[in-house]
């Protein structure tokens, strides 16, 4: 028996186990995509008001659960609500439209060699970590490939090196700065003194000619006093007696100022050869110090050859999956984005928790789903259960045999990798060019499988399939890959491989199938 259960989202609360009055045409489910369901109500259970004080169909407020017996079809958000007359049109998307727009919000992750399930695992629980978020989706499942490699670690550690040791060069060459602005200030007072000195030894030369002159004068004195004394004239011996006195005052005096400004010279020697032995010194702590910067230099220049190195690597190999809060990284297409590169699909799966409904999702490596080619598996023909007519699609101008990428990077340094397939037809390029692709095996993965997809370019985009023995409802499922058949005007008897990547199953008992080329998916992790 059919039920509707329905919950507050933010709480996760049940405000009905069995809401009856809800109209279902449609249950729409997608591979690795967010699935919705149409349903209608009348206006005046719309206007319903729930247990706690709450519109009970709010738009992003309200959860509801279809179960079928035990078995729950389809669980979802309201998402849009439209006021049509007598009846109102919801929209229930499933649940996991919660993750579109949202933006990482937490602290920087960079992971290296790490599985992606485990980055959709905390995606996931990021986006449910803020109040009013938590709506209990879980993550299982998990791969074996590994993004993201410890270049980026590498070249974190690289910078932080060669900033430390930028940092140590500063700081020694600050050293050595003041070091030689303190024996340049010591050389100038020594300049200084060598000037003071200069004039000093002036002053001495002067005063031994002044010395010299006093001595001169005084033997002349001495002469005149002996002349005098033989005059006998006692006015004439005096007068030379005094100026043989005052001559030696003047020797006297003169010899007093040579020895004080001798006196001078020497003091101002001592101190000129003390601040050259200090200049001497300082010159040596220079040198010293000297030889200790160009040690820093030469480290730090080695350091910078590292960082540069480890930009390099991180740039070829793509570096660490990296989460930034400040890049407002939309947590849904991060996802999507994982899937297709690793790749691996991903499925809603819905169950009871005692009395509760809960939501999974399911990853599967490196697809979820089978080949429907056995005996018992069922087939899907024109006619027989396949009820519209076959309308496949083909466009000459997406064909292409040989397809360039362009990645990562600027310029010559970007990621480059070109793949060809030569089939008979002309050669004929197509161009992939996404800055997101980070490595050279990314690149190849997705080149494959963009040149696989040119390859083949008629394809059935969708089918609808009666509820036929040959088709049960049940026996096939997302992911699935299916044999289509039947006649198409124009064109003559058509089979082709198609994977199942959406279903909508209808209320007179059809399915609207949704189709992929088969070939156009890449499994795996590329080739070389």
């Amino acid at each position: 028996m059919q039920r509707v259960i329905i919950q507050r989202a933010s709480t996760r609360e049940v405000l009905t186990y069995d809401f009856r009055g809800l109209s279902f045409s449609t249950v729409t489910r997608e591979l690795s995509a967010v699935g919705t369901m149409p349903v209608s109500v009348k206006a005046s259970q719309g206007k319903s008001i729930a247990s706690d004080g709450r519109p009970l169909f709010d738009e992003w407020g309200t959860i509801i659960t279809l179960d079928d017996d035990g078995q729950i079809r389809f669980r979802g958000l309201v998402t849009e609500l439209e006021y049509a007359g007598p009846e109102w049109k919801l929209t229930v998307s499933a649940l996991p439209t919660v993750l579109y727009g949202c933006p990482y919000d937490d602290a920087p992750y960079y992971g290296a060699e790490v599985d992606p399930a485990s980055i959709v695992r905390k995606l996931v629980a990021n986006a449910q970590s803020f109040p009013d978020s938590d709506l209990g989706i879980t993550v299982v499942g998990s791969t074996p490939v590994k993004v993201g490699s410890f270049s980026t670690q590498r070249r974190i550690e690289a910078e932080a090196y060669y900033d430390e040791k930028v940092r140590d060069y500063k700081a020694e060459n600050k050293t050595l700065q003041a070091l030689r602005k303190i024996v340049a200030a010591t050389r100038k007072t020594a300049a200084s003194q060598r000037s003071t000195r200069a004039g000093s030894s002036k002053d001495l030369s002067a005063a031994k000619k002044a010395l010299t002159a006093a001595k001169r004068a005084q033997t002349a004195a001495e002469s005149a006093l002996k002349a005098a004394q033989k005059t006998k004239d006692p006015a004439k011996i005096a007068a030379a007696q005094a100026a043989l006195t005052a001559a030696k005052a003047g020797v006297t005096s003169a010899a007093g100022t040579v020895k004080a400004r001798q006196d001078a010279l020497d003091g101002r020697d001592d101190t000129l050869t003390a601040t050259n032995a200090r200049i001497k010194t300082q010159q040596a702590a220079v040198d010293a110090q000297a030889a200790i910067v160009k040690t820093m230099k030469e480290r730090k220049d080695k350091a910078s050859e590292l960082k540069s190195a480890a930009q390099q690597a991180e740039s070829e190999d793509g570096g660490a999956y990296a989460l930034e809060a400040w890049e407002a990284q939309d947590c849904g297409r991060l996802i999507d984005d994982l899937a297709k590169d690793a790749p691996f699909d991903w499925v809603e799966e819905h169950y009871w928790s005692g009395d509760l409904p809960q939501t999974r999702i399911r990853i599967a490596y490196p697809r979820t789903g089978r080949r429907l080619s056995g005996d018992s598996d069922p087939t899907f023909q024109q006619g027989v259960n396949i009820t519209v007519q076959l309308q496949p699609t083909t466009s000459g101008g997406d064909f292409a045999n040989t397809v360039f990428g362009i990645g990562a990077g600027e310029g010559a340094g970007s990621i480059r990798r070109l793949i060809s397939k030569r089939d008979g037809r002309v050669r004929r390029v197509a161009t992939l060019q996404s800055k997101d692709i980070k490595s050279k095996q990314e690149m190849v993965t997705r080149l494959q499988a963009e040149l696989v997809a040119r390859q083949q370019t008629l394809a059935v985009d969708s089918i609808t399939v009666a509820n036929h023995p040959n088709s049960p409802r049940g026996t096939y499922g997302l992911g699935d890959d299916i044999y289509v058949q039947g006649r198409v005007p124009h064109y003559g008897e058509f089979g082709l491989w198609h994977r199942i990547v959406g279903l909508t199953e209808k209320t007179d008992g059809t399915t609207e199938v949704s189709l992929q080329l088969t070939d156009s998916f890449t499994y795996g992790a590329g080739v070389d």
